[in-house]
């Protein structure tokens, strides 16, 4: 990791951080709360200044903010009333009716999905946004052999309501192997229609036997069929493809053909083992693959489309998450596939950083780091637990049933509780970003 790529991550943890208690803080002051500080970051004071009774001062450590009502306990930044507050001042924060209470606790998780939209919104504004419309038919693929066209919107797959991309990645994740897909789509003229589409195979052709993922120009093997595997005399998972026979593995349609021409025959490949170069010699087998579904979607630059996408793709980016926590639960996928912490998205943007291959391609994964992470944020924060803002809310709602408050010391013994659970999951969080780190 670069210093720049760490400082990125910093920056864009803080930022988030900062929004978030930013949102209380200006929910509080319109509402007249009475605020006896906002901070940035956490640690000790390096900074201070004070205005209308309000101190504003920079903390030590790089990570995090807060705002400190009168009235309101904060077990977390170990604030505690101040003596010298009269018990009887409306501005008090639990002298402020429920409704009020319960915009200013909310208001920090708004303006996280906010700024998601907001960041979305350049994004798909400078790029375009992928909109759930077929762009165009390739062939070979189930959705070629079927009655769906190009301009066709899909609307539906397996039960999936499908309004972004991050929505179609999940139905798939959801599959079964060998399920059906079900298809419901609505043609150019607003007919509705379904289809559901089977597995098939392709006939068997020679193939190079390896799965593979394109970063930054970068060729990477994520999986080795084991009819080709040979151990380090072969490929292997990790390694970067440059070149077959001296064609260059990016030239897809030339190593294609060339692939299709070598039954029987060894070619000699151009690779690279931990930044190594290497050459070995790999013999193309026989191999049948699932045909693909074939989704090819539309690039759009229309305002209505972004401003579509820029909603809908943060409440994809929730639901794609209780999709892969239940798939936690179920034992699909591993837990420290589905947990980040701190580490872990430094260590993100500091990747971002060092993959851009221009300042723009850096700017724009930032800028999507930013954007999923204040989704992320904000959704973590109105879970029902303490101390996080949702089970503030849930206890305003338990007021407003009971008709009186809670009382201090149930407040207390909860946010207690809460403090306690949460610097278990932070150790374990951060055990598991060591772990991915180090790759133990």
């Amino acid at each position: 990791m670069t210093v720049l790529g760490i400082l990125a991550g910093v920056v864009i943890l803080g930022l988030i951080m900062v929004i978030h208690e930013l949102g209380h803080f200006i929910a509080g002051r319109l509402l007249k709360f009475k605020i006896t500080q906002f901070s940035i970051f956490m640690g000790p004071v390096l900074f201070e200044r004070e205005k209308n009774g309000i101190r504003y001062n920079i903390k030590a450590f790089p990570l995090g903010a807060s705002v400190s009502f009168a009235g309101e306990e904060s077990e977390i930044e170990g604030e505690t009333d101040a003596p010298d507050f009269d018990p009887d001042d409306p501005g008090l924060f639990y002298n402020k009716p429920r409704w009020q209470r319960a915009i200013v606790i909310a208001m920090g998780p708004f303006l996280n999905f906010l700024t998601a939209f907001v960041v979305f919104c350049v994004l798909f504004a400078a790029q375009g946004a992928v909109i759930p419309v077929i762009g165009r038919e390739d062939p070979q693929t189930l959705i070629e052999q079927s009655d769906i066209d190009a301009g066709d919107r899909i609307l539906s797959l397996n039960g999936t309501r499908i309004r972004t991309t991050i929505d179609l990645t999940i139905a798939e994740m959801v599959r079964e192997k060998n399920d059906p897909w079900v298809i419901s789509y609505q043609k150019p003229n607003g007919e509705e229609r379904q289809v559901t589409l089977h597995p098939a195979k392709t006939e068997p052709r020679p193939m190079l036997g390896i799965v593979y993922l394109e970063e930054n120009g970068r060729f990477i093997i994520q999986e080795v069929n084991q009819s080709v595997d040979r151990g380090v005399d072969g490929f292997q998972k990790g390694d970067s493809v440059i070149s077959i026979e001296g064609v260059p593995f990016g030239e897809a349609g030339r190593i294609t053909r060339l692939i299709s021409e070598s039954e029987g025959k060894e070619l000699t490949a151009e690779i690279e083992r931990g930044r190594v170069p290497l050459t070995i010699t790999v013999k193309p087998v026989m191999i049948e693959t699932d045909i693909p579904i074939g989704f090819v979607m539309t690039l759009s630059r229309r305002a209505g489309d972004i401003l579509a996408q820029s909603f809908h793709y943060p409440i994809s980016v929730v639901r794609s998450t209780f999709r892969a926590f239940g798939l936690m639960i179920a034992g699909k996928i591993a837990v420290r596939d589905s947990v980040a912490g701190p580490i872990a998205i430094v260590s993100m943007a500091a990747n971002t950083v060092r993959q851009g291959r221009t300042p723009a391609e850096t700017l724009a994964g930032l800028g999507t780091l930013l954007g999923l992470l204040s989704v992320a944020v904000g959704f973590t924060n109105m879970l029902p637990i303490p101390p996080l803002d949702g089970n503030h809310l849930i206890l305003i709602g338990v007021e407003a049933i009971r008709r009186k408050p809670l009382s201090r010391k149930f407040r207390s013994v909860t946010g207690m509780i809460g403090l306690a659970f949460f610097l278990i999951v932070g150790v374990a969080v951060i055990a598991l970003d060591l772990v991915r780190l180090f790759g133990w």
